[in-house]
């Protein structure tokens, strides 16, 4: 099983995500500690963030193939991100479950001000925070949830989802946003 946790910065992905690894024992990858360990003083560009994207996907589909679900923490805003997430699954035969989270920018923008001393991206300042919500491509055919709602329950309509809802078809998630 691949579970996606896609969305804009500061949306509970990452709180989330270890709490739903602990409940259905997979392991979470996050795409900011590969970016952070592979590439320490980076200037956090695209090009740094592809770097990081493609280890997390190798260690994804090394964990996969021994039979070891995931779950992916990253934004997944560009098509060939999300690309390379079908083709593991399509490669290892794992169903793909897309979990996409909402958030407004004066709520991202607060929990980024709270975290600035303790995390890697350095390159999320406010604005950026701010515009990275108001642009976020959601493509809303797996599970869109409110990153402000209690963790309680939306651990609850994740495990919800994905005990009862379909996984994503092949090559649906891909065409969507840039």
């Amino acid at each position: 099983m691949i579970v996606v946790l896609s969305g804009p910065p500061c949306a509970g992905k990452s709180y989330i995500g270890e709490m739903l690894a602990a409940q259905r024992g997979l392991v979470h990858l996050e795409m900011d500690y590969f970016r952070q360990r592979l590439l320490p003083d980076a200037a956090h560009t695209r090009q740094d963030r592809i770097v990081a994207y493609r280890a997390m996907h190798l260690a994804a589909e090394l964990l996969l193939a021994r039979g070891i679900g995931v779950i992916l923490n990253a934004g997944y805003s560009h098509a060939c991100d999300r690309r390379e997430v079908e083709e593991i699954a399509r490669r290892t035969s794992a169903p793909l479950y897309l979990v996409e989270f909402r958030i407004s920018p004066e709520t991202a923008v607060e929990r980024s001000r709270r975290r600035r001393a303790l995390h890697p991206g350095l390159d999320l300042t406010e604005e950026r925070v701010r515009t990275l919500v108001l642009e976020f491509p959601y493509f809303r055919k797996g599970l869109l949830v409110d990153g402000e709602a209690p963790a309680d329950e939306t651990l609850a309509r994740i495990q919800n989802y994905l005990s009862t809802g379909a996984p994503l078809a092949p090559g649906l998630w891909t065409g969507a946003g840039i």
